[in-house]
């Protein structure tokens, strides 16, 4: 009867052990979130809206499909950027296609697109809201 008490006394410690552990690793996780908090003052790890770079980039994604020809290149360097809203952004910029004849034609744009959120670099989180191409 003795070897059983002592028995169950050291599973119980060993139960307590790991309990404690999972107590202190609990306290240790709940430290870090309340310190991103308070430095952050977001629980998310969203870093913001996308910048000039992100959304020339999507646009360009958007653009490629709409023109005929194979051959298409973007002035990288000339793009214009501003925000209309928080998540609304315009960009003006051009770009030289060559036609089947193998003749250049500059074409320049303004597109409109609005971040839905998510990977700024990922097409399918921004919306198309105008296109005007010259």
């Amino acid at each position: 009867m003795e070897k059983d008490i002592l028995i169950d006394k050291t599973a119980k410690k060993k139960s307590a052990k790991k309990m404690g552990w999972v107590v202190v690793v609990f306290v240790i996780i709940f430290a870090v979130v309340l310190i991103k908090f308070a430095f952050t003052g977001s629980l998310s790890s969203f870093s913001g809206l996308p910048d000039s770079d992100a959304a020339y980039g999507v646009a360009k994604e958007f653009i490629t499909p709409t023109v005929r020809s194979g051959s298409i290149s973007f002035h990288d360097s000339e793009y214009q950027f501003a925000k209309k809203s928080d998540s609304v952004y315009v960009i003006r910029s051009s770009y030289t296609s060559k036609d089947d004849n193998g003749e250049n034609s500059d074409v320049k744009f303004r597109i409109t697109l609005k971040y839905n959120g998510g990977a700024a670099s990922n097409q399918n989180n921004w919306t198309m809201l105008n296109l005007d191409q010259d």
